[in-house]
């Protein structure tokens, strides 16, 4: 007799923490996932075959994400086109693809952008499932407006992900995973807005930047030069908003200049990212909180978060780097202003 090989592992789950339904109906699990991802309809594969649904979705500002499994046989999921949404699939396993007009079939392993102009017909695994993330092309387009730093007229659609990109799609999968991490951690305790802006803005750049698109060689284009007198205003906004929920876009905009040019005057001034610039003006308002609080249990997990750190332990590395102790150590030591 041959022993039995180790059980399967059990399918992943993303975005456990915000389950919506557990159903075998189709007709409930339809209704769970549509104010999610886009107009679409359902049927099973086998009528005999009983479902086993489960559905886990919530909306990141502008960004909303669903998984679902079905279970059972599956289901064929038939999606109209897109017109002016914006549709991804990501199937955590190997997904059947048709394209309905022009024939096409294939099997996609990894994103799959849902066609702008074509009806499509899906066949995700049934026992792992797929994750969708959508948004409205013109959210996309703002982001990408706010990127270039002026308005991109022709209308923005995507092609498929065969084509050229800005960075390899591995870019994307990287990102929905990282995000998805990140709000199962957070889910008890809630996501801070700090956080939840940057996680938008980390969604809507990776799909702007790791999928081709109509736009795609105006993002390849060089930054226009921008005079570097505007880094002294840009510090003073940035100290000004860095308690509220903002990102690169909106300190380019607040400049009234694009992301790419920012990035540039950012590099000259200071060698930083944006990204890095406002960072660090938080850590350096989380020292002066702790420099003048009282300790006690939850004094310093209450900087960080006041800061937009989901982890405490990114906020002590970030903290070490950048003043050479704890933020503990910071909090007992004794304050002697200069």
């Amino acid at each position: 007799m041959t022993a039995a090989g180790p059980p399967p592992p059990p399918p992943e789950q993303p975005l456990s923490q915000y389950q919506r339904v557990a159903s075998g109906d189709i007709d409930v699990l339809h209704r769970t996932v549509e104010p999610y991802a886009i107009g679409h309809d359902l049927q099973t594969r086998d009528p005999a075959s009983k479902l086993d649904g489960l559905v886990n979705a919530l909306g990141v500002g502008a960004v909303k994400l669903v998984w679902v499994r079905y279970g059972g046989a599956g289901v064929i999921v038939d999606t109209p086109p897109t017109g002016g949404a914006f549709a991804l699939a990501a199937p955590i396993a190997p997904m059947g693809v048709e394209y309905r007009r022009s024939g096409g079939r294939t099997t996609a392993g990894g994103g799959l952008v849902v066609s702008h102009d074509e009806a499509m017909r899906l066949t995700p695994d049934p026992r792992h499932g797929c994750l969708v993330i959508t948004t409205s092309t013109g959210r996309l387009a703002d982001h990408l407006d706010g990127y270039l730093g002026r308005e991109y007229d022709p209308p923005l659609r995507f092609h498929s992900v065969d084509g050229p990109a800005l960075a390899p799609a591995s870019m994307v999968e990287r990102t929905w995973r990282h995000v998805c991490a990140v709000l199962d951690d957070t889910a008890a305790r809630g996501l801070h807005p700090l956080a939840a802006r940057s996680l938008e803005e980390s969604l809507l750049t990776a799909i702007l930047l790791g999928l081709p698109h109509t736009a795609t060689p105006e993002l390849a284009e060089p930054p226009r030069r921008v005079p570097h007198h505007l880094a002294g205003f840009i510090r003073e906004w940035v100290e000004a908003h860095h308690d509220r929920p903002i990102g690169a876009s909106d300190i380019a905009a607040a400049a009234g200049i694009g992301v790419r040019q920012l990035q540039a005057i950012c590099r000259a001034q200071w060698g930083l990212t944006p990204t890095r610039l406002l960072r660090g003006v938080r850590l350096d308002h989380a020292r002066a909180a702790l420099r003048s609080a009282a300790p006690g249990r939850r004094t310093v997990s209450d900087v960080a978060t006041a800061a937009g750190y989901l982890h405490m332990s990114r906020f002590a590395e970030h903290y070490r780097q950048r003043f050479g102790e704890t933020p503990t150590e910071t909090l007992h030591r004794p304050y002697r202003p200069a």
